[in-house]
């Protein structure tokens, strides 16, 4: 693992608060083109340049840019690229969403270069031609306060934003409307997430909860109807039961130690979901709410399971694997002396439950977590048994995730227990923002508030498995211009399981695994 800070003008050295790859790009130059929303109210696209270019000129920045794209009013919190298109979306402190494309020639395919002018945010009036031109297609207006988060639904059709209105909104991407507005939370929403099944949604907000909610609309967006309910609330989580014991939020003002601080939490979970997903009208399959296992006789004690509203961030983003399989809650702290600060793991099977792992061992308040966006085959020289998978069903591949606390990144992978198999620190002077994995999950790139991003190369052990998710097609974008709105959902074959997550936490446990960082080299 090699990582370096670039030192460019981001974004004319205000913060960066938000960056994401577009999973779609291809360039016959190769690399990987990615995006900034920064304090200078501007996007800004760029091209990261391939190890073979960098080695060919060290002397060139490890990025190319490539746009700047400015109407927006106020800084820009967050962009995201949709899952199946080169279509991004914006967000920031002036409430507006936009929605962005790439504007190519209807002649040639080519791209149209924009002409000679001065930019916007540090660059001067040299003649310099932006490579790429892209255009706002929709602006999506109606959130009453600034926008702190954005997520895409697996289709590219609709989107979920976060704001410090109190509310997460449902928006209709295609016809610029907004669906549903979720007012459940009662103080700054700072995260949201979207399954990539399609299925379910996660928002996480300030006042200390985690809720989960639960697609019930159709497919098809022509086919939701003005008022009508896309999404129903399934959980939220706000505590969870502790062992007999230990002290809780409503013990004495000592802390008493949980578990080892890296080797996950042993709770008792009722499966939510079978390996098939629910019917829209099917609730026989769900166990009582996590409220009501929480106020039960054998459940007199609890610990919250995140930090107030003085958490000196705004932002606290959630994310979803890439099978769907995990949800990573940002923002997690647990009663213990010497490491608070933590990620919690739920399980698909169980996300009524109580989370079913916990990555502790952060110095810093976890402010984003982000799922590489593939699978790898598991290394030949792995023990599933011996080190603790996360999914103990699935031994031959493994996943990877980064938790980035205020001041450092933590990197996990799923065959190797609870036990990061990375660490850096010490990169930025400021608070990191946001992080974001190209997607062969060979770099990823984070941000911070001091105004630079660091580019991280990752050597895989074994090669990268890309996870094809069958609802991610835009009708608007795909060739054949006929999409099947209406199919069946995909099957969640082989969800994860709860006990085995168990068993897999206690043959971690055995090992009294704690967090090993690696040496971190200059890129």
């Amino acid at each position: 693992m090699r990582v370096k800070t670039v030192q460019i003008n981001w974004h004319d050295k205000l913060p960066i608060f938000s960056v994401d790859f577009d999973h779609s790009y291809v360039n016959s130059n190769g690399g990987w083109r990615f995006a900034t929303g920064g304090g200078d109210n501007n996007v800004r696209l760029w091209r990261l340049r391939t190890p073979e270019e960098r080695e060919l000129a060290p002397q060139h920045p490890a990025v190319e840019f490539l746009a700047s794209l400015n109407r927006h009013t106020a800084p820009v919190n967050v962009v995201r690229f949709s899952p199946c298109s080169s279509k991004l979306a914006s967000a920031g402190d002036d409430g507006v969403i936009i929605i962005w494309r790439q504007q190519l020639s209807t002649d040639t395919g080519e791209t149209p270069r924009a002409p000679p002018a001065t930019l916007e945010g540090g660059f001067e009036d040299d003649g310099f031609v932006e490579p790429e031109v892209w255009r706002p297609v929709a602006m999506l207006r109606g959130s009453l306060a600034d926008i702190c988060d954005l997520a895409w639904s697996p289709d590219g059709n609709f989107l979920v934003s976060a704001s410090v209105d109190n509310t997460a909104r449902i928006w209709d991407a295609r016809e610029a409307r907004c669906l549903q507005v979720l007012a459940d939370h009662s103080h700054y929403v700072q995260g949201v997430a979207w399954d990539p099944l399609g299925e379910f949604i996660a928002t996480q907000s300030s006042d200390r909860s985690l809720r989960v909610y639960r697609w019930i609309a159709p497919r098809d967006p022509r086919e939701i109807k003005s008022g009508t309910e896309v999404v129903s609330l399934l959980a939220s989580h706000y505590s969870m039961p502790i062992a007999s014991g230990q002290r809780g939020d409503d013990g004495p003002e000592e802390e008493s130690a949980l578990a080892d601080s890296m080797e996950g939490v042993e709770l008792q979970s009722t499966g939510v979901l079978d390996n098939e997903p629910m019917e829209a009208d099917d609730t026989s399959a769900l166990p009582v709410p996590v409220e009501a296992v929480a106020a039960a006789p054998t459940a007199n004690r609890s610990q919250r399971l995140f930090h107030d509203d003085n958490l000196a961030s705004f932002f606290r983003r959630p994310s979803i694997s890439p099978d769907g399989r995990l949800l990573a809650a940002a923002a997690g702290v647990q009663r213990d002396r010497s490491a608070r600060n933590t990620s919690y793991i739920w399980a698909r099977d169980a996300l009524l439950a109580p989370p079913v792992l916990s990555l502790a061992g952060h110095a810093k308040p976890v402010v984003a977590t982000r799922w590489a966006p593939c699978r790898f085959a598991a290394a030949k020289d792995a023990d599933a048994s011996a080190s603790g998978a996360w999914l103990a069903d699935d031994i031959d591949s493994r996943m990877m995730l980064a938790v980035a606390s205020q001041s450092s990144v933590a990197i996990y992978d799923t065959s190797m227990g609870g036990r990061a198999i990375g660490l850096m620190s010490g990169l930025h002077y400021a608070a990191i923002t946001d992080l974001a994995w190209t997607r062969d999950g060979s770099h990823m790139i984070l941000t911070s508030i001091d105004g630079f991003a660091s580019v991280v190369a990752i050597s895989q052990p074994s090669a990268a498995i890309d996870i094809p998710t069958p609802l991610a097609v835009d009708s608007r974008d795909a060739a054949s211009g006929a999409t099947d709105h209406n199919r069946d959902p995909p099957s969640a074959d082989g969800a994860v399981s709860t006990q085995d997550l168990q068993h897999a936490t206690s043959a971690s446990k055995k090992g009294k695994k704690r967090l090993a960082p690696t040496l971190v080299s200059q890129l």
